[in-house]
């Protein structure tokens, strides 16, 4: 096996010489800044421009994003020049398909993140440990970006050479340049946030505090809703939402986005920006509003029994400017306690800090009637718990220190083993891993998670066994 693997590599690496390079044209990357959409598994931009080929991952000269929607990597030139090519190596595994469709832009704007700059080509695929000649003729820019489109994507990238020429100074006239006017702001970030309930502790606020781990969540209720103050009108160009990651996701799917100044309905009668068809779980969308104009962004979830959560808002757009009065009179200044807004303000804070004191929502009240609503709904039965989370765990074998039987059942839903929450037996005949639920149950339902970043079909086959007996390890229950 070892004398294969060699011959591979050898034809692998004869096959990566094949570069064609201006030996005129310096690689002005290197002396670039480096950004991406995201970071995971230790892969910092700045790796792709180290000046090193190195397609093993695990050397350390390798970017790496999260799994998300459209993920992207750029370089900063610091300069305007006249791109020439650009070379990119692929990593080295079985995972080197991920950059199959990304495309290569160039240009200086920074709007969409540098992703609508215009485009130099679309990667169809580069094979494992190679590196790819793209011909980009010329194109002008500051910025060179590698974005991949799509849902649940990682890019990685082990090495970004763009050959180019400085753009002499005289036309540099004719060459835009960044404006930063035109680079939407996440305006929402720390503002002042409120919902219609909260649950679990997951407070309104977390949905704006820049990290898209951390969720807001109502009850289960009659049309709930979340709100983002951001303290003055502006003009919303996009909302972009985080889901949460875990088999209820779809909690969100028929979910209103509104935007306006007034607080009528908690600000749920504003002019609709868009319904939220679907939203997969993980993945960060974004809405286009079109500069509708607005104090107020509110997600509202129409219908009954319903649970409202978000892991992260994010809302882009400019102040609206402001207008000067055409009334001269300066009889006396304005009272701001005689502006609804503003009472109605101080009254929606007060509610907040109101609702914070009661604990728990009285079960019977809301057998008729979701609380906080006057929409009579039908009869909700209990959402059944989680028997599994307050077991004990067991299985055949364990294969390292992050695979303990009990990670199954710790209540996180982390996909990637590394993080250690994923339970992992030795390769053997017949494994098995075990629950005991402490008492005897009767079971509606078992949801399993798989494992996101590599091997997922090794659950493929699996068999799911319910009943009171350990004989044969419990695996001659029922199926």
């Amino acid at each position: 096996m070892k004398e294969v693997i060699a011959i591979l590599l050898a034809g692998v690496l004869a096959l990566g010489q094949c570069i064609n390079e201006d030996p005129n044209l310096e690689n002005v990357a290197l002396k670039g800044s480096a950004s991406q959409s995201s970071l995971d598994y230790g892969g910092l931009a700045q790796a792709a421009i180290d000046g090193n080929r190195e397609g093993n991952y695990g050397e350390g000269s390798c970017s790496h994003t999260e799994m998300e929607t459209n993920p992207w990597w750029r370089v900063d030139l610091l300069g305007v020049y006249r791109v020439s090519s650009i070379v990119i190596t692929n990593r080295g595994d079985s995972l080197s398909e991920r950059i199959n469709g990304a495309q290569i832009h160039i240009g200086n704007s920074l709007k969409n993140n540098g992703n609508d700059n215009p485009k130099c080509t679309v990667i169809s695929t580069i094979p494992p440990w190679e590196s790819i000649s793209f011909n980009c003729n010329g194109m002008v820019g500051r910025y060179v970006n590698v974005f991949l489109p799509g849902y649940s994507r990682i890019l990685t990238l082990c090495e970004v050479e763009v050959y180019a020429d400085p753009v002499p100074v005289e036309d540099l006239e004719a060459t835009p340049t960044l404006e930063p006017e035109t680079v939407p702001e996440n305006i929402a970030l720390g503002k002042k946030t409120s919902q219609s309930s909260k649950s679990f502790r997951r407070k309104s606020d977390n949905a704006v505090d820049g990290e898209r781990r951390t969720c807001c969540q109502t009850r289960t209720e009659a049309d709930p809703w979340w709100r983002v103050d951001l303290l003055k009108p502006h003009n919303i160009t996009s909302v972009t939402i985080t889901n949460r990651d875990d088999i209820t996701a779809e909690m969100i799917d028929g979910a209103e986005i509104h935007i306006g100044n007034s607080l009528e309905n908690n600000g749920n009668n504003n002019p609709l920006c868009t319904v939220i068809s679907s939203h997969p779980a993980w993945e960060t969308l974004t809405f286009q509003c079109h500069g509708m104009e607005g104090r107020y962004v509110s997600i509202y979830l129409p219908g009954c029994h319903k649970s409202l959560s978000l892991c992260e808002v994010e809302v882009n757009g400019m102040p609206v400017p402001d207008i000067e009065s055409t009334d001269t009179s300066d009889t006396e200044t304005e009272n701001p306690l005689l502006d609804l807004d503003y009472i109605l303000h101080i009254f929606d804070g007060l509610f907040e800090i109101a609702k914070e004191v009661i604990e728990e929502e009285e079960e019977e009240e809301l057998g008729h009637r979701d609380k906080g609503t006057h929409k009579k709904c039908p009869y909700r039965t209990r959402v059944p718990e989680n028997a599994a989370s307050s077991g004990r765990a067991t299985q055949s074998s364990q294969w390292d220190k992050f695979g303990d039987a009990d990670n199954a059942i710790d209540r996180k839903r982390q996909v990637k083993y590394l993080q250690g929450s994923c339970s992992h037996t030795n390769a053997e005949k017949d494994p098995w891993w075990r629950v005991d639920l402490l008492q005897s149950f009767n079971v509606t339902s078992v949801a399993v998670t798989n494992r996101a970043d590599c091997c997922s079909d090794r659950i493929n086959g699996a068999e799911i066994h319910i009943g009171n007996s350990l004989e044969n390890n419990g695996n001659d229950n029922p199926v």
